[in-house]
């Protein structure tokens, strides 16, 4: 799983299962965890493409939490959508585990596939609920 993916899934993953793995990281005595950027909340803009113009434009701003931290050489970082200083803190010391190859890495990577799954999933169903509403328009001659 490369990176970015990472961060995307970190960002959109259930917060209650990031935090265990994260305290779990910090529980271990051999592991020193840095922090180099303390949870802080600001505002970015959020860009939306329009798929029938094919333009990116400017939807408008989001609060997010942002965190950094240290785990040997590895820099780790998460941002996530909100004020949620816990879960951008436990985002990054995943993302640095899983940079520094800790032995809880897999387990990470096989958390983040299944939050993948479930967030297609829930995506497939808010789909499946917008299609009842969809209006199908004849053009008239």
């Amino acid at each position: 799983m490369n990176r970015d993916k990472r961060f995307e899934l970190i960002a959109r993953a259930n917060s209650e299962r990031i935090c265990e793995i994260a305290e779990r990281i910090l529980a271990d005595t051999a592991t020193a965890v840095e922090v180099i950027k303390k949870p802080v909340g600001g505002m970015i803009m959020m860009r939306f493409r329009d798929t029938a113009e094919k333009c990116v434009f400017n939807l408008g701003e989001v609060m997010v939490t942002e965190a950094e931290v240290r785990i040997d050489s590895e820099l780790g970082y998460a941002m996530i959508m909100g004020r949620d200083p816990e879960t951008a803190l436990a985002g990054a010391i995943l993302d640095a585990a899983v940079e520094s190859g800790h032995t809880l890495a897999p387990e990470i990577v096989d958390l983040l596939r299944s939050e993948e799954v479930r967030i297609k999933e829930e995506l497939q169903k808010t789909w499946a609920k917008v299609a009842t509403t969809k209006v199908d328009f004849e053009v008239m001659a």
